[in-house]
């Protein structure tokens, strides 16, 4: 067991970062109030840290993880890769029918973080002013990978950078319930090919990335009652906030001012909750008999007439569990306590187990003491502590 006690953290770097969504984020205890990239396909996230011999960098905790991919590198002072590895980035549930609520998809329905956190135990500590960099990327579209209703078609524009998005039926999307768009997500627009090599028709939801180049023997025709224009108008921006179901007329913000426009992608953001790289207080791994369980928040309905409605809400992990422990690793644990308290903290509440268990996604949690660890002295040499530990989403 390992409790993520000492943040070695002095200072970080990210590529770029949407407004109102800074790097200093993932040092806070919310998880929910993330750091954002603004980049379409790959970011590089630095953690810089601050270590000696009797604070070495034993591990690395993340929280609220969205990404396509994601791999770390752990590095000394001089810049040398001391370690490496990856992050499996599959969702726990997942289907592929989109359109339809009454399957695996409904998962992604208001949870607070669609992923497991990570706590990965290096097998080679760093002493010295080193770093951890991450490599994040995303490139799946998501426009329509739906869970309920239709898969995005367009970008309504109804005020200055801000709008809606749109079925092929015109109809505004749900974004609850759509499940897979996010404050974040990009929406690119359809452009057409440029430079113009078959014949080609403007409409109105035209675009392209930049001023058309039309090769000789094409034609470009434009459509009765349009006037073409070139323009710099943006050819994807980011949500920067949705209120309500985003349905509303300018109920979903953007980054830019993208005009109403045909969508060809939407793709997932690049965005850490929280992260932590430091020194571990080691303690041994709860006897058998650990419980682990769930608290949900959704909201449940029975009615009277025995019918029955529900809305779907986060769920948080929690488990109950007991270790024996030396005298001197029980006086560790209580000074740990009486420091952190009621603040949240990385645990490694397993290890050891087989590989197919995955313990650095599920044996972890981002959690605080539900109440008070209790200590039980069996001899003068070992105490028996019980603590019980409820996820922060």
């Amino acid at each position: 067991m390992k409790i993520l006690d000492e943040d070695r953290t002095s200072a970080l770097t990210a590529g770029t970062t949407l407004s109102g969504f800074p790097a200093s984020n993932v040092e806070n205890d919310r998880p929910r109030q993330v750091w954002i990239s603004t980049t379409q396909s790959a970011e590089t996230f630095t953690i810089s840290l601050n270590c000696d011999t009797n604070n070495p960098a034993q591990a690395l905790f993340l929280h609220g993880l969205v990404a396509d991919s994601c791999s770390w590198v752990l590095k000394n002072e001089a810049g040398s890769t001391v370690e490496s590895g990856s992050l499996d980035m599959d969702f726990p549930a997942e289907s592929n029918l989109s359109g339809n609520p009454n399957n695996l998809n409904n998962y992604f329905v208001n949870q607070a973080h669609l992923r497991r956190s990570y706590f990965v135990v290096f097998d080679t500590p760093v002493a010295d002013d080193g770093s951890v960099v991450l490599t994040l990327t995303t490139n799946q579209n998501m426009g329509s990978a739906n869970v309920d209703g239709n898969a995005v078609a367009s970008w309504v524009r109804d005020a200055d950078s801000a709008g809606r998005l749109l079925d092929s039926a015109g109809d505004p999307i749900n974004i609850i319930t759509n499940g897979r768009i996010f404050v974040g997500s990009h929406v690119v627009a359809l452009a057409i090919a440029n430079p113009l090599t078959t014949n080609t028709t403007v409409s109105s939801n035209t675009i392209a990335t930049s001023t058309y180049v039309i090769n000789a023997s094409n034609t470009l025709t434009i459509n009765d009652g349009i006037t073409l224009t070139v323009s710099v108008d943006p050819s994807s921006a980011q949500i920067t906030s949705i209120t309500s179901d985003g349905t509303a007329s300018s109920a979903i913000a953007l980054s830019a001012d993208l005009a109403t426009v045909s969508i060809a992608q939407v793709y997932n953001p690049i965005r850490i909750g929280v992260a932590r790289v430091g020194k571990c207080l080691d303690l041994p791994t709860p006897k058998p008999g650990v419980r682990f369980g769930y608290n949900d928040y959704s909201v449940r309905r029975p009615q009277p007439t025995g019918g029955y409605s529900n809305s779907q809400r986060p769920i948080g992990r929690r488990v109950s569990a007991s270790t024996v422990l030396t005298t001197a690793q029980a006086q560790s644990m209580q000074n740990f306590y009486r420091a952190y308290r009621s603040k949240p903290v990385p645990v490694l509440f397993v290890e050891g187990m087989p590989s197919a268990f995955g313990e650095e996604e599920k044996g972890n949690l981002f959690s605080y003491f539900t109440r008070p660890p209790e200590f039980v002295f069996l001899n003068k040499d070992y105490q028996e502590v019980s603590f019980n530990l409820t996820e922060v989403i």
